[in-house]
């Protein structure tokens, strides 16, 4: 039986949205346009490059894919996101329609580029409800939308925190 190895899926998605967003501690914070554009302009992957992973992870989760780079558009985020196939089906199939993406914040230690925000990971969400809504939808299966997209600051823009441990385990089994 000869295998073929299967490439990453890359999109580009929205990610993130110029606005006033509130924390799931309840702080209030405002991005404006250039602030967006500065977050985009200071993503250097050979610095950092953010995993995309399942909702927020302590220290230890798997990445299932890797965000090459971002790009403001407007007051939008764009990330050009690259998943694993396996992973790339299970969004493809609606078990993660959502992201929520999470910053190192200004002057915090481990910042690549501590004057401002620096993207620190990328969290597909299964049932987490959006903070942020009306971000345009995204498809990693052809021809299929896969949702809205929601947003995290670290502390979390979620409207609460949520784990999808089963979620998780369809991932990794099909891995």
């Amino acid at each position: 039986v000869e295998r073929r190895a299967l490439s990453n899926v890359t999109r580009t998605i929205e990610i993130f949205r110029a606005g006033r967003h509130r924390t799931v501690a309840g702080v209030e914070i405002a991005f404006s346009e250039a602030e967006v554009a500065h977050i985009a302009s200071a993503y250097d992957p050979t610095k950092h490059e953010a995993p995309a992973v399942v909702g927020h992870p302590a220290l230890d989760g798997p990445a299932y894919g890797w965000i090459k780079g971002l790009k403001a558009d407007g007051g939008s985020l764009k990330a050009e996101v690259s998943l694993t196939p396996s992973f790339a089906e299970v969004v493809g199939a609606g078990h993660y329609k959502k992201v929520s993406a999470a910053f190192y914040t200004p002057g915090q230690s481990g910042n690549p580029a501590p004057d401002g925000y620096y993207l620190r990971h990328l969290g597909f969400l299964g049932a987490q409800p959006p903070a942020i809504k009306g971000l345009e939808p995204f498809a990693f299966a052809d021809g299929v939308a896969d949702g809205l997209a929601v947003v995290d600051i670290d502390l979390a823009f979620a409207e609460a925190e949520a784990s999808d441990i089963t979620g998780l385990g369809r991932v990794l089994a099909r891995l």
